[in-house]
């Protein structure tokens, strides 16, 4: 599906207020059903964050993240050095071959799991609890992020067309990775030149 070739299909998830206050909220983008698919998702995260709305947009059936949220969440998951609050979290067993953690409450929010199994290239691992148990520290979290579940730098797994998922990764890739992002900046200024 080419984004630049079809209408814009904007719809709402969320309760009945929310989805209200969103609507109007967008109301504030001029000409938002003419843009282009990755402007529009750019200026609706804008807006999404600006006022803190906690409604789904979606354009194209594709989910506009709030960055934000995931950023504010990432900052307290490397505050912790865990995805859980507790260091040593006992395991269950489910099945033959599962085991999730039980005990402590996850540091990373639904938002952000969901975020990372729906865009960034990882599967559900059954729930956020399987997904803590895979990727349990920042150490974790980081090779995820050079290296996907299917094989890929999630910066370059997500389409140019999920400009808002874009910007996200890239703002986490900073964070995560801050001395490799400023050797990339230097080596770009240089080249610049």
């Amino acid at each position: 599906m080419g984004c630049n070739l079809t209408k814009l299909k904007i719809s709402f998830r969320g309760q009945k207020t929310q989805k209200e206050t969103v609507k109007g909220a967008l109301g504030l983008i001029p000409n938002l059903e003419q843009m282009k698919e990755p402007e529009a998702r750019l200026k609706i995260q804008e807006i999404i964050d600006e006022h803190g709305l906690k409604g789904t947009v979606l354009i194209n059936a594709n989910v506009v993240w709030s960055k934000k949220r995931i950023l504010k969440n990432l900052g307290r998951i490397m505050k912790h050095g865990t995805l859980y609050l507790r260091r040593s979290p006992r395991y269950v067993p489910v099945g033959s071959m599962l085991r999730f953690p039980q005990g402590g409450i996850p540091v990373l929010s639904k938002y952000f799991y969901e975020f990372l199994h729906l865009t960034c290239g990882s599967t559900a691992h059954y729930n956020i609890h399987g997904w803590i148990c895979h990727y349990p520290t920042v150490d974790y979290l980081k090779k995820f992020f050079e290296k996907n579940e299917f094989g890929k730098r999630v910066i370059d797994w997500i389409p140019d067309w999920y400009a808002d998922a874009k910007r996200i990764v890239e703002e986490i890739e900073r964070k995560l990775f801050p001395w490799q992002t400023f050797m990339q900046m230097r080596a770009k200024e240089k080249s610049d030149k």
